[in-house]
C-alpha cells in the first residue's frame, strides 16, 4: 500500500503528508495532556525529548554541537520557543482545527517579514493571495464570534513568531547545519521551560507520561519528514502538501474531542489554505526562507573543525 502511494504521489510529497500527520498527532497529544498537565511541563517534554534524540544523532554523525552564529541561533530559538508556547496555549483552549488553520498562516507572515527585514520584493501577483489569507484569518477568528479571544489571537501570534524563526534560518543556513539549529532550538526551549515547570509540576499518570514523551517523538519525526521532503523535491511543489496537517487536525478534533467544524470555520479554513497554497506555489517569484535540508541520512559525514 505504501509502495503504491509512493509511486502515485511521490516520495517527497508523501513525506510532507507524513509530517503533517505527525505534527497534527503531536498537537492532539498536547491538547489531551493540557487537561491536567501545565503548559510549561508539556513544552519541556516536547522540547527535551527532541533535544535528546537530536543530540545523539549529532554524536553518531560526528556533527559538532557548538554552533557558529550564536546570535541568530539564539534569535531563532527564542522565536521558536515563543511560537511553541503560544501554539500550545491555543491548543489547550480552542479546537484543534481552528488552531491548525491559524498556525498554518506562517508562510504569509514569512513573506511580510522578509519584505521588511530582508528587503525582499513583494511580487504583485501575491496581493490577491495575501487578501485571501487575511479574509480566511478574519473568518476563522470571527471578531463577533467565540474565537476572537486570547487563545485565538495566541494561535495567530504563534504563526508570526514561527515566521520570525524561519526568517532567522535564512542567515543560519549559511553558517550552521540543520542539526545544530534544531538542537539549539529544542535545548533552549527545554531550558526556558524547566524552571517554570518546577513551580507548577504535576505528577503525570502513566498514560500522560506516554503522551508527554509522544509529543517529543512525533515532533521530531515530523521535522525529519518535513526536511526530507524539502531535500528531495522543489519546495514550491511539496510545501502545499503540509496543509494536509490541517485536515488531520480537524479529523482528530472530531474523533477525540467532539469538535465538529461549523460553516464559518470551514469557509475560513478554505480561504486560508487556498491563499497559503497559492503563496507557496508562487515561491519561485518571491525569495522566501524555507527549512534547510537535512544532510543525506545514509551519507558519511565528516567532522568539521578540530
Amino acid at each position: 500500500m505504501v509502495h503504491k502511494l509512493k509511486q502515485w504521489i511521490g516520495r517527497a510529497p508523501l513525506a510532507m503528508i507524513g509530517a503533517g500527520l505527525a505534527f497534527s498527532a503531536m498537537a492532539a497529544l498536547v491538547k489531551a495532556s493540557s487537561d491536567h498537565i501545565p503548559l510549561f511541563q508539556i513544552t519541556f517534554f516536547r522540547a527535551g525529548v527532541s533535544a535528546v534524540i537530536i543530540f545523539f544523532a549529532m554524536i553518531l554523525r560526528g556533527v559538532k554541537i557548538k554552533g557558529s552564529n550564536q546570535k541568530f541561533l539564539l534569535l531563532r530559538s527564542l522565536s521558536g520557543f515563543t511560537a511553541m508556547c503560544l501554539n500550545f496555549f491555543a491548543l489547550s483552549q480552542i479546537a484543534l482545527g481552528d488552531a491548525a488553520v491559524l498556525h498554518q498562516t506562517t508562510p504569509f507572515f514569512v513573506i511580510i517579514l522578509s519584505v521588511f527585514f530582508l528587503s525582499e520584493p513583494f511580487h504583485r501577483n501575491l496581493l490577491l493571495l495575501t487578501i485571501l489569507c487575511f479574509a480566511g484569518i478574519s473568518v476563522v477568528l470571527r471578531p463577533s464570534g467565540h474565537l476572537f479571544n486570547l487563545a485565538g489571537l495566541a494561535a495567530l501570534a504563534s504563526a508570526i513568531f514561527a515566521a520570525g524563526a524561519y526568517v532567522s534560518i535564512r542567515h543560519l543556513h549559511k553558517t550552521d547545519t540543520f542539526w545544530t539549529m534544531a538542537f539549539y532550538f529544542m535545548a533552549t526551549s527545554a531550558l526556558l521551560s524547566f524552571f517554570p515547570m518546577l513551580t507548577q509540576w504535576v505528577w503525570p499518570h502513566p498514560k500522560e507520561w506516554l503522551m508527554l514523551i509522544g509529543t517529543g517523538i512525533l515532533g521530531t519525526l515530523g521535522q525529519l519528514w518535513m526536511t526530507y521532503a524539502y531535500k528531495h523535491d522543489e519546495a514550491s511543489f511539496v510545501a502545499p502538501f503540509a496543509y494536509a496537517g490541517v485536515l488531520f487536525s480537524f479529523l482528530w478534533g472530531a474523533l477525540f474531542f467532539e469538535e465538529v467544524p461549523g460553516t464559518w470555520t470551514a469557509l475560513g479554513a478554505g480561504l486560508t489554505v487556498i491563499g497559503g497554497v497559492g503563496i507557496l506555489i508562487l515561491k519561485k517569484n518571491v525569495s522566501m526562507p524555507i527549512p534547510p535540508a537535512l544532510p543525506d541520512l545514509k551519507a558519511p559525514h565528516k567532522r568539521r573543525g578540530p
